[in-house]
C-alpha cells in the first residue's frame, strides 16, 4: 500500500516521474517547503521524520526544556515526538503511525507531519 499511496500523493501534488517509483521501495525522501522528510514503510503503517533545525550552542538547557513540554502528552507535537539525532547536533520530529487503511489516511499522516514540522522550526527560532 505504501507504494500505491506515495505515488497517489505525488500525482496529486504534480511530481514529474511520480509514476516511476520503484514498487519495492522502502523508504523515501522528499522535500516538503523546504525540509525533508524521510517517509519509511511500515507495514502495516508509516514512519516519518525530519530534521527541525541545529540546537543551538547557547540557551541549551531552555530549548530541551521546551521541546520536553512540546513531547508532554503528544499535543504540540500531533503525537509525533521531538528529540536529538544520533551525534545530538540535530532536533528532529518522528512519528510512528502504526496503521494507515487508507490513502486519506496516509496523506492526512504526512499533512499533519509538515505542519508540525513547520510549527516546530518556528518556536526552535524564536527562542
Amino acid at each position: 500500500m505504501f507504494h500505491e499511496h506515495l505515488v497517489k500523493m505525488l500525482k496529486e501534488l504534480n511530481v514529474e516521474g511520480s509514476g516511476a517509483i520503484p514498487r519495492d521501495l522502502a523508504s523515501i525522501s522528499l522535500e516538503f517547503e523546504g525540509t525533508n522528510v524521510v517517509m519509511t514503510d511500515a507495514p502495516p503503517g508509516l514512519e516519518l521524520s525530519a530534521v527541525i533545525g541545529d540546537v543551538p550552542g547557547d540557551h541549551q538547557e531552555a530549548i530541551f526544556l521546551k521541546l520536553l513540554r512540546g513531547n508532554f502528552l503528544g499535543q504540540a507535537t500531533k503525537r509525533a515526538c521531538l528529540g536529538l539525532d544520533e551525534e545530538g547536533t540535530h532536533i528532529m520530529l518522528t512519528a510512528a503511525i502504526p496503521t494507515i487503511r487508507s490513502y486519506r489516511e496516509f496523506r492526512d499522516a504526512v499533512e499533519d507531519f509538515i505542519n508540525t514540522v513547520a510549527f516546530w522550526k518556528h518556536e526552535a527560532v524564536t527562542l
